[in-house]
């Protein structure tokens, strides 16, 4: 079995950027892509029990082709990368494995890129990446019992105008609007930093969290940070994004192309957002917030208007049922 590193954060908190900056390390094999089984396989298929081992069987390519896709938009990884040989790959290492168990389909999916980029699995330590993994730290450490995760936090402010920017062209396909953008990142990204408290205090032997502004401020000192965490050697090579080797431009959802570390947005979030978007993000989540550094803009009881506001929204479209209907 591999030795496995978890990089992980809420959505557009930079993780794909820490992926591309860890491509490069000698220490490593890095997959080129998100998991992406952890969450479009991983529980909504998974738990539905009236599914089949062959429905399951036929979500896995699926998933492994659409979450490799953005990988072949890189330059020359089409002459290297071949994804129909790695899900063969894959296959092969799955082998009798459990459809539903979230360890044997990673550890598949980590020997498989082993096997592709002709390397030892016993010998090798592989970098995963995907979103909001914090929460299963503990179920996904009993799998693997030599993992290491390392968390990006970002301002939830900051990370909500990231993804306030992509609901007209991206997240408004997958039926979200902005409410329901903002919805999300005040719970997913307060679960996330929550989880990256408790984890840092309970396992830091193996759970590390850093801050996408410093990284972006000044990468270095908190790179050598995560190298220590891991036991490698830091090397310059982690200053430039990478993926397969080859320059990675970023996944901005304005179309912005970086050629390296970019902290362009830290900080920009009262240009992105409006005030009112900042205050229910400060009320929600502002005891995590002061955990990692952020202070509130805003004092309570303007946080509480805005969000009371928000709250006559948020309850009748997830929480509210109308017991009073006729039957």
């Amino acid at each position: 079995m591999p030795d496995y590193v978890f990089l992980t954060g809420h959505r557009k908190s930079g993780t794909t950027m820490l992926r591309g900056l860890f491509d490069g390390h000698k220490s490593a094999t890095t997959y080129p892509s998100d998991v992406g089984l952890l969450y479009a396989y991983f529980p909504a298929f998974t738990l539905d029990g009236a599914r089949s081992d062959d429905e399951l069987r036929e979500r896995i390519p699926v998933v492994l082709k659409k979450s490799l896709a953005p990988v072949h938009g890189t330059e020359h990884a089409d002459e290297i990368f071949d994804t129909d040989e790695f899900i063969k790959l894959f296959w092969a290492e799955f082998g009798n494995g459990d459809l539903r168990s979230r360890g044997d389909i990673v550890d598949a999916l980590g020997k498989a890129w082993c096997r592709y980029s002709k390397l030892d699995p016993g010998k090798t330590t592989v970098v995963l990446k995907e979103t909001s993994q914090s929460v299963f730290f503990d179920e996904l450490k009993a799998d693997f019992p030599s993992l290491k995760m390392i968390h990006l936090v970002r301002d939830p402010r900051d990370n909500y105008a990231a993804l306030k920017v992509g609901v007209a062209r991206y997240y408004s396909k997958l039926g979200e609007n902005e409410l329901e953008t903002l919805a999300s990142l005040i719970n997913r990204c307060r679960m996330d930093m929550i989880s990256a408290r408790l984890n840092t205090t309970r396992h830091p032997e193996s759970f590390l969290a850093l801050r996408f502004e410093d990284i972006v401020a000044d990468p270095k000192p908190p790179l050598s940070r995560a190298c220590a965490f891991l036991g490698w050697e830091y090397s310059d090579t982690m200053l430039s994004p990478t993926i397969l080797g080859s320059k990675n431009e970023g996944n901005s959802h304005e179309g912005k192309r970086f050629s390296g570390i970019s902290g362009e947005n830290a900080g920009a979030w009262r240009s992105r957002i409006s005030e009112d978007e900042a205050k229910i993000v400060e009320y929600w989540c502002e005891r995590e917030m002061l955990d990692w550094g952020y202070e509130p803009a805003f004092d309570a009881l303007e946080r509480q208007k805005a969000f009371a506001a928000f709250y006559e929204w948020y309850n009748s479209r997830y929480f509210f049922a109308d017991s009073f209907a006729k039957s």
